[in-house]
């Protein structure tokens, strides 16, 4: 398990553009929930512009007229924008964490923490040549030439089990 110290635990869910990485998190987030795990997630995407808010609405026009960072504070959360000349290190994600026993992190695939490989058949039956710290793969594909589990691309339990085992060291 990777871990900082002082800092929640860290574990990566790469795979292919299409391979299912979010909607298994959908999945497994629950698991996870029931089993009495606090879980955030950060989503890492490549493109270059992500609208995070609503064309019209105030925060959008706020942010649209050159602030900084904006935040909405509503009923049970708070969605808050903030600008970087160049991408974000995960560390400025991470700062606004908090209160959780594990972050998941959709993407970061060169990112030095252990990471679950999602490998679909429908979308490229191969792992990602080279990916580093490779502790399981969820998939599809019972054949794969790996050196580490493979769990089934339906059993969100399997997998929050296996989450779970990783978070005790074992």
């Amino acid at each position: 398990m990777v871990e900082t110290p002082g800092r929640t635990p860290l574990l990566g869910f790469v795979g292919r553009s299409g391979s299912g990485k979010t909607t298994l998190l959908t999945r497994l987030i629950p698991q996870l929930a029931e089993r009495g795990l606090r879980v955030a997630v950060v989503k890492h995407s490549p493109m270059h512009r992500v609208e995070s808010d609503v064309p019209g609405r105030d925060t959008y026009r706020l942010w649209e007229a050159g602030a900084q960072q904006v935040s909405l504070v509503a009923g049970d959360r708070i969605a808050t924008t903030q600008r970087f000349d160049a991408e974000p290190p995960l560390e400025a994600a991470l700062q606004g964490v908090s209160a959780v026993d594990l972050v998941l992190l959709e993407g970061y695939k060169r990112l030095d923490v252990d990471k679950i490989e999602v490998i679909r058949r429908a979308c490229d039956a191969a792992p990602i040549a080279g990916l580093t710290r490779r502790i399981a793969c969820v998939s599809d594909v019972p054949e794969l030439a790996v050196e580490c589990p493979i769990l089934a691309l339906d059993d969100a339990a399997a997998l929050a089990d296996f989450v779970v085992a990783w978070l005790r060291g074992g």
